[in-house]
């Protein structure tokens, strides 16, 4: 593995801590990338010994580490910082075009998952061993995450992996429609006269609650985007596929996997 020095940190070694399929892991790959950091990329998946120093410092991935400082990866800034360059973060979109974003791109990931036969369902993409079904989970939970933090000031991944209750695609979609209509409820009743600017925890720093919820829609975008590429890998035409209108203003990463 070859072990490259970063321009202006004579001497510093970055390593990149993160396994495929991980959306947000594939990210800050891309962030490195594009900053033209040379990085070692370290799949946790291949090498679990590597991510115990993470667990030591209480960092979850992903992660960039320089020596013995390591950050999390979905905080780019704190990335940028560590690293030594330049981010400036985009701008995001309002709170009720992010809910309008959400709600169609998780409805497009639940047509796709209601596509697939169990050769799709059981289909696991390169190099992650995660069947497409627990990959719809996502699909169908993470925005309560957002919830959680909303109300109770905790961000809660364990929406991020599916129960061994949950095997089949119709607990799934349930699953699914019962979380847009928690969206809406707290959209309504709660969340279209919030400006979400209250700062909260998670675990990946101290953002506010229009951080938490942007995260959580691209998080949900980039997964329903997954869906749709195993349905086009077993040459299924996907139903409504997701367009570049669906993905714009989302600060998701440009692959679909890796």
């Amino acid at each position: 593995m070859n072990l490259e020095r970063m321009s202006g940190m004579p001497g510093a070694r970055v390593q990149a801590y993160w396994m495929p399929g991980c959306s947000s892991c594939l990210r800050m790959k891309e962030f490195l990338e594009k900053s033209g950091v040379d990085y070692v990329a370290i799949n946790v998946d291949e090498h679990p010994e590597a991510g115990e120093r993470l667990i030591a410092q209480g960092i979850l991935l992903p992660a960039t580490c320089v020596g013995d400082r390591c950050v999390n990866g979905l905080n780019l800034a704190a990335v940028a910082e560590l690293v030594g360059v330049t981010y400036t973060p985009r701008a995001m979109l309002s709170p009720a075009a992010l809910v309008e974003r959400y709600r169609n791109n998780q409805e497009a990931g639940c047509r796709f998952l209601a596509q697939m036969p169990p050769e799709v369902l059981s289909a696991e993409l390169e190099g992650r061993k995660r069947e497409m079904l627990d990959v719809a989970y996502q699909v169908a939970m993470v925005a309560r995450a957002f919830l959680d933090t909303y109300y109770d000031d905790a961000h809660n991944v364990v929406y991020y992996s599916k129960p061994d209750a949950v095997s089949d695609k119709a607990q799934v979609l349930a699953a699914a429609s019962e979380t847009r209509a928690l969206m809406a409820k707290w959209w309504e009743e709660d969340g279209c006269d919030d400006p979400l600017d209250r700062v909260t925890r998670t675990y990946w720093g101290h953002p506010t609650l229009h951080e938490v919820l942007e995260r959580e829609v691209w998080h949900t975008t980039q997964h329903a985007r997954q869906l749709m590429y195993a349905l086009e890998r077993f040459d299924i035409a996907p139903d409504g596929p997701l367009t570049e209108a669906d993905l714009d203003g989302l600060p998701l990463p440009e692959r679909v996997h890796g």
